[in-house]
């Protein structure tokens, strides 16, 4: 995209308010430049540059309905060897209607008041230390940022067009652009979670990006065929792409990379679907998503609250817990995990572990826990089959507390999107609630040999399976890679895990033997061998040592 000078408006002083929150804002004609300078926090009321110099907010930045902030310039006030940026202490919460234009450096995006578009030089970096909340914003783009939260913009855009009023907002000031409204994230460090959900716009892309936890892309409407690129970067949880119009192509980005992802990946994302980057003859394809196969770690969680860490990072673990731990479950991304007691305490782990908190005390112990797909959130289910959600994520969908059962639940598992939930019983009995999940049979009602222990949802098709404590294996549209169903174990399974790509799968018996099924399931090791103090109750994948 070339890139010209940008004239700036007047500049804003940093002492110029002993009121209430600095305030700063002028029209799209004439932006006002915050002054350099540190400050404790910030209100952007108008058209906001970042263009004369280094500026550091302790705390928190709003940005106002129809308000733009700016920070897209590496000078100050255009003095050559100087330099602008933006530091932010706390959150960035943008409103209704609002743009926010964060970060540029060389070819990919020059800065707005690079001088020599043709050979440019010029970089500013954004750094945000909470997270980033924009909802309805007219358009999000950011380059050369780091957040060190959560990223997080639903709805708005600018509709479905690519047309624009002459000097109708702050994408004017990007050269070449022609005033089209558009949102973006390339060169982009996301430490937490990221969700873009329900944006309608001109354009979209996603590209050399690196999400340490899961990202999601759903709901998204744009312009044409060509206008949503979501590639070459590196998702360390899950990918979940669903409803979104176009589908998920290459383009024109001429960047035939597909996005590593270290958990799994749905929708247009999924690592099966096929997708044409190049015309040919012949016509090449490569998926949108592929698995990075460093991450085929896994934990293992004892009774007493220890954690095993097999190929991943430890974090810690809930060891002298005065009551049982009863469930476990993994941060997409495996940069923390998480446990839960019978009574419905939840421990977190790691920085971004997906919940923590506890319950009155459950009418009947909880026996399982599931995390959120897309992060920030986790479920637990109780042997009466009551649901208890912890987190801003954790959507709750139903549960069967009320209901008679003919045996008591053991487990249970997210639908591949989180949108929903499975509960099993010893019995085989299978209870959905949620969009997301479907009930695709059960062995309710038919002979076992040994009870079922746990279940495992397939990524790639949406079915599942159940396991037995014999290592039964019971497949229910989902592809069966075989079990220890009739073969002696030392110790019963307790749990199995799913392997990314949905081929495969993980069995865990209470002394820590770990057996592997499929080309997805990478066998890391186990305690099989090892004298425990308390068996384990089950585990979690998705962990990596880097």
């Amino acid at each position: 995209m070339p890139v010209g000078v940008v004239v700036h408006g007047a500049t804003a002083s940093a002492g110029a308010h002993t009121a209430g929150p600095p305030a700063c804002g002028g029209t799209v004609a004439a932006p006002q430049a915050l002054a350099a300078g540190t400050y404790s926090s910030l209100d952007v009321t108008g058209v906001c540059d970042i263009s004369a110099g280094q500026v550091t907010v302790t705390g928190s930045v709003t940005i106002e309905p129809n308000a733009a902030l700016v920070s897209a310039y590496g000078l100050a006030n255009n003095v050559p060897g100087t330099t602008s940026g933006l530091i932010i202490g706390g959150d960035l919460t943008a409103a209704n209607n609002s743009s926010l234009v964060l970060g540029c450096k060389p070819v990919n995006f020059n800065c707005l008041d690079e001088p020599d578009a043709g050979s440019p030089t010029l970089a500013s970096f954004t750094t945000i230390i909470g997270s980033l909340t924009a909802t309805n914003p007219l358009g999000v783009v950011l380059h050369h940022t780091s957040i060190h939260g959560d990223f997080r913009s639903s709805g708005g855009g600018g509709g479905k067009t690519c047309g624009n009023s002459p000097g109708a907002n702050v994408f004017y000031a990007i050269p070449g652009n022609g005033g089209a409204v558009y949102s973006d994230i390339e060169d982009t460090v996301v430490q937490g979670n990221l969700w873009l959900t329900g944006l309608t716009s001109c354009w979209f892309g996603a590209l050399r990006d690196t999400v340490w936890g899961s990202a999601t892309f759903s709901d998204l409407t744009f312009m044409d065929f060509d206008s949503i690129e979501i590639v070459n970067s590196k998702v360390h949880g899950n990918m979940l792409c669903t409803n979104d119009h176009p589908q998920l192509q290459y383009g024109d980005t001429g960047q035939a990379q597909p996005d590593l992802v270290g958990g799994y990946a749905t929708g247009d994302c999924a690592f099966s679907r096929l997708v044409q980057y190049s015309p040919g003859p012949p016509a090449q394809y490569l998926p949108i998503a592929q698995h990075d196969p460093n991450y085929n770690g896994y934990w293992m969680a004892a009774s007493d609250g220890g954690i095993f860490s097999f190929n991943s990072l430890f974090y810690g673990s809930a060891a002298g817990q005065s009551q049982s731990i009863s469930g476990f479950s993994a941060a997409p991304g495996g940069k923390g995990y998480q446990v839960a007691t019978t009574s419905g305490t939840a421990f977190r782990f790691g920085t971004y572990a997906s919940c923590t908190g506890s319950i009155p005390a459950p009418n009947r112990p909880i026996v399982g826990m599931a995390a959120v797909p897309g992060g920030g959130g986790c479920w637990l289910v109780a042997s009466d089959g009551g649901i208890f959600s912890y987190g801003s994520t954790a959507a709750f969908y139903g549960s069967a507390g009320a209901a008679r059962l003919t045996r008591p639940m053991v487990g249970m598992a997210s639908a591949p999107n989180g949108d929903g939930y499975y509960l099993v019983a010893s019995d085989g009995g299978i209870f959905t609630y949620g969009p997301g999940t479907s009930f695709l049979g059960s062995m309710g009602g038919r002979p076992l040999n040994q009870p079922i222990v746990g279940m495992a949802v397939d990524p790639t098709t949406g079915g599942y399976w159940m396991v037995a404590s014999d290592g039964g294996i019971f497949s229910f549209d989902a592809p069966y890679f075989g079990s220890m169903g009739g073969s002696h174990l030392n110790k019963p399974i307790v749990g199995m895990a799913a392997a990314p790509g949905g081929d495969g799968y993980f069995l865990v018996a209470s002394d820590g033997g770990i057996f592997s099924f499929g080309p997805g399931a990478v066998f890391q090791g186990s305690t099989g061998a090892i004298p425990l103090a308390r068996p384990i109750i089950g585990m979690a994948l998705g962990g990596s040592l880097g």
